[in-house]
């Protein structure tokens, strides 16, 4: 038994030192979007993060336009999500997506829109999908502190949404698969109310990219690795019991 078990953490250990080592978000202290920051929208305006704002708290998330499995997933459930909030998009809030590839157009910031949000509806009237050159799309993610890398064609990056002031300042932090509609609505709340402290959320898990399987992979691993730590446990508890009886 004490053998399997070391055979399993050692198979598990380079899987969760890539885990450990992964992309996060750790925000910075008062940490806050620069309202000039300079983007494109999905028609290839350019838009500053101030007007796509537009005096209105939001919903913000990084997202890789390549990427349907976790990403597309991830804005679909938000999409799916917010209208359980109760409040009103384009009137309450505003969801802002950005990409993570400075390499990407406004085509694909639409076509990700298009799939996700439909057309003609308030809360795709509300969004704003965009794009930006890499010193802007760094200037982002370290405001936020949000951290990602380059993984192949894709990206491997933390799944999160980010709850926005209308001045930019960061109100919340969630994660993106999962989020309540309760949690939403508070978090847009916070984010209306000009001094509030602000909600944060751990958040664990990972987008590696589009199309890849590492990801459950990974959680495969883990999986396996805490089975064998139970069996483990458990054995040694069955021969302490021996032990005792001979005793």
């Amino acid at each position: 038994m004490t053998r399997r078990f070391l055979l399993a953490l050692a198979a598990a250990f380079p899987a969760l030192s890539a885990w450990a080592a992964a992309p996060g978000v750790a925000p910075p202290p008062q940490a806050a979007l620069p309202l000039d920051l300079a983007l494109r929208d999905a028609t290839g305006q350019p838009l500053r993060l101030g007007e796509a704002l537009d005096g209105q708290p939001a919903i913000f998330a990084f997202a890789d336009y390549d990427c349907v499995t976790l990403c597309g997933t991830a804005l679909g459930l938000a999409a799916a999500t917010l209208p359980g909030t109760g409040l009103r998009p384009g009137r309450d809030y505003r969801l802002l997506v950005l990409g993570l590839d400075p390499a990407d157009g406004p085509a694909k910031a639409a076509a990700m829109q298009r799939a996700w949000l439909g057309e003609g509806t308030a809360l795709a009237g509300a969004a704003r999908f965009l794009v930006g050159t890499a010193p802007a799309l760094a200037s982002a993610q370290a405001a936020l502190g949000y951290s990602a890398a380059r993984q192949g064609e894709g990206f491997l990056h933390p799944l999160a949404l980010f709850a926005l002031r209308p001045d930019g300042r960061l109100a919340a932090v969630l994660p993106a698969l999962g989020a309540a509609p309760e949690e939403l609505r508070d978090a847009l709340r916070e984010a209306a109310r000009p001094e509030a402290p602000g909600l944060f959320a751990s958040i664990r898990l990972v987008c590696q990219g589009s199309g890849s399987g590492r990801s459950a992979a990974l959680l495969g691993v883990l999986a396996a690795a805490a089975a064998a730590t139970v069996a483990a446990l458990g054995g040694s508890l069955m021969l302490l019991r021996r032990r005792e009886r001979r005793v």
